[in-house]
């Protein structure tokens, strides 16, 4: 960043009634209106608040940008756009600043097209609300004949003369590999690996239910279904620890076995004694703050100390991303997968677990090797 250029930067705020927002604010601590309005419109409908500070993120970037190019953003043009997506490369954050040997782009090219996307959508908002006297967004696309897509959707047949629609900005995008994932003698050497019954129960809940760790630090105690063997994932909106569900399609029941509900209720006896006051599942167990809810910073511990212990290099999501594999393995209908998942999109879930293993491929050919004789064998059949 080059000495003296205005910085945009994002500030959390607390509204009347105790929501965590935020904001977009320069260096001395003016507002950036245009993107304030943009993000009180999108908590207005209903944003998720990871949505909400991913937004404002990104647009204090494109402000930054903004405003070291001396760049009114009612008059942006798509050479503009083209040229912010080098700066969202450039690692020294600057154009006046170039390089002269390669270097690592500062952002992956799947982060510039999320930042884009926002900038995208900012755009469409005052473009519906006819504060820009061009759409902005919609010169940034052009129509494409549906042939020249490489993916197929389920329902191409029907619509598959229809145009489909591509962003100029659009970068590049690296095929994702498949998701990495623990095996079973891994998670067992976590779980024994922990010193306390709250966290055995939190791996052990995070590999059998496959739920996001914001969804487990916002479990209340009701949300455990003894009886129908279930846990019910439900939004409770702002909680003490920030905990959050990712989406309302999140909100689900979700089947767990009989150990499961078994370890809950050995937990609860020992754990929620009289002198806890919060309904919340999983509390803090040490310290000062003994049986307040348990944090995301807590978590981040726990696994920072059990790869101490272990070697093993794990996190909350992998737990999840190893159950959700394993069940995909195990023959899980995809549409069944993505609502244990609570995937808003099903060509998400089936995209990222329904694929076949290394081993499923290597036997799916030597079944059909016979069909591709090779010539060795040919010349023996012939002699």
């Amino acid at each position: 960043m080059i000495e003296g250029e205005l910085i945009m930067r994002v500030q959390e705020i607390l509204t009347a009634d105790l929501q965590k927002r935020y904001v977009v604010i320069d260096d001395t601590g003016n507002l950036v209106v245009p993107a304030i309005r943009y993000l009180k419109y999108l908590n207005a409908i209903g944003r998720a608040r990871n949505t909400l500070r991913a937004y404002a993120q990104s647009l204090s970037l494109y402000f930054t940008f903004l405003a070291q190019q001396h760049l009114d953003y009612q008059q942006v043009t798509l050479d503009d756009l083209g040229e912010f997506v080098l700066w969202l490369k450039n690692p020294y954050r600057s154009l006046k600043v170039l390089p002269v040997q390669p270097v690592v782009q500062a952002r992956t090219n799947r982060t510039i097209n999320l930042i884009i996307s926002a900038v995208a959508g900012f755009y469409d908002y005052l473009w519906r609300r006819d504060e820009l006297g061009t759409d902005l967004n919609g010169k940034t696309r052009i129509s494409l004949p549906a042939h020249t897509r490489s993916y197929k959707s389920f329902l191409h047949h029907i619509a598959k003369g229809k145009p489909v629609e591509k962003n100029l900005l659009k970068q590049r995008v690296p095929k994702r590999d498949q998701p990495k994932t623990l095996s079973k003698e891994q998670i067992e050497m976590l779980v024994k690996a922990c010193d306390n019954m709250r966290d055995q129960l939190l791996l052990t809940l995070l590999y059998q239910s496959a739920l996001r760790i914001g969804e487990c630090l916002a479990l209340w105690i009701e949300d455990v279904d003894v009886d129908g063997r279930k846990i019910h994932v439900r939004d409770r909106g702002p909680l003490p620890n920030d905990a959050e569900i990712k989406t309302p399609a999140s909100c689900r029941s979700v089947d767990v076995p009989d150990e499961l509900i078994n370890q809950i209720l050995d937990y609860l006896v020992v754990v929620h004694t009289d002198e806890v006051e919060t309904n919340h599942l999983f509390v803090k167990v040490r310290g000062a703050r003994a049986g307040w809810p348990l944090e995301y910073a807590d978590v981040n511990d726990l696994f920072q100390r059990l790869q101490r212990k272990t070697g093993i290099d794990a996190h909350a999501h992998l737990l999840r991303h190893s159950s959700l594999t394993r069940l995909a393995q195990a023959g899980c209908r995809p549409e069944v997968l993505r609502e244990r998942a609570g995937h808003a999109q099903f060509q998400y879930t089936y995209q990222l677990y329904v694929h076949p293993s290394e081993e499923e491929v290597r036997e799916e050919w030597e079944r059909a090797r016979a069909q591709f004789p090779c010539h060795q064998q040919a010349r023996e059949e012939q002699a």
